[in-house]
Order: C-alpha cells, then sequence, then structure tokens
C-alpha cells in the first residue's frame, strides 16, 4: 500500500513538472513572436526611409554631419551619417562625398565603358561587379574624404 502511494505521488509530482515546463514554453514561445512583430515593423519603417534624399534626413535627424559614401551597388548606395549609416536607392548624387574606400584601385586607368555616372571631380565607375569611384585629379578633389577624417 506505501508503494501505491509513492508511486502515485512520483507520478502526480512528474505530471505536475511537465505540465509546469510546457506552460513555460508556451510562454518563450509567445514573447519570441512579438520580437518578430517588431522586428518586421522596424524593417518596414527603415524601407520608407530609402525614398529620403541624404538632405531631408539630416534635416530630419538634426544632425550636421556629412554623409560620405561609403558603398556602391547595383540598388544604391550607402552612407556614413555621423555614428551610423543610410542607404540609399539609385544612382549616387553629383555632389556627393567620397570616402576613400570606394576610390578605384591606383593602377585603373578610365575606361568610358566603365562608368555607370558622374560626379563631382569624376565618376562612379563598375569594375567586375564592383563599383568605385574614379577621380579625374584626385589631389584637386574636395568630395574625397579619408577613412580617419
Amino acid at each position: 500500500m506505501i508503494k501505491k502511494a509513492y508511486l502515485s505521488v512520483c507520478l502526480l509530482l512528474t505530471v505536475i513538472a511537465l505540465a509546469a515546463c510546457q506552460a513555460s514554453q508556451t510562454k518563450t514561445n509567445h514573447h519570441n513572436t512579438s520580437k518578430t512583430a517588431k522586428t518586421t515593423h522596424k524593417q518596414e519603417k527603415a524601407g520608407k526611409s530609402n525614398t529620403k534624399t541624404p538632405d531631408q534626413i539630416d534635416k530630419e535627424e538634426g544632425i550636421d554631419v556629412e554623409q560620405v559614401v561609403v558603398s556602391i551597388s547595383d540598388d544604391g548606395f550607402v552612407t556614413s551619417h555621423g555614428d551610423h549609416y543610410h542607404f540609399y536607392n539609385g544612382n549616387v548624387p553629383f555632389d556627393s562625398i567620397f570616402s576613400s574606400e570606394v576610390l578605384a584601385p591606383e593602377d585603373y586607368s578610365l575606361n568610358t565603358s566603365d562608368i555607370i555616372n558622374d560626379v563631382k571631380n569624376g565618376y562612379v565607375i563598375k569594375l567586375d561587379d564592383h563599383y568605385y569611384v574614379y577621380f579625374t585629379d584626385k589631389e584637386q578633389a574636395d568630395n574625397l574624404r579619408q577613412e580617419n577624417e
């Protein structure tokens, strides 16, 4: 009789423990779902800013810092803006400021078939699926910034 009571108590405790674990796991899954929804909402917000110009972003954020182009792709370009980055669709604007990270290789000589669009003091070019900026006179390019600037 004592063995049956002991076995019943152990079985009851096991069922309660499993039920508690199941409830805890359900709460965790529900919590993760709400995080996903928040992330999706943030991505939608970020997508809307892609249509703004760099000048509109400057004014909206109230940050008086240059937006420096640090990357160029088929879809658009990325600018460094203070302590964060912005992505813009389309071609790089004519009066953009460029990081030395996107400079064409030193040994490159301009080929007109590589030109994507004109920019102040040079061109945006595409070489082997990579985009660069080529300055006609790098010494006179006032729209070039070194990485540490």
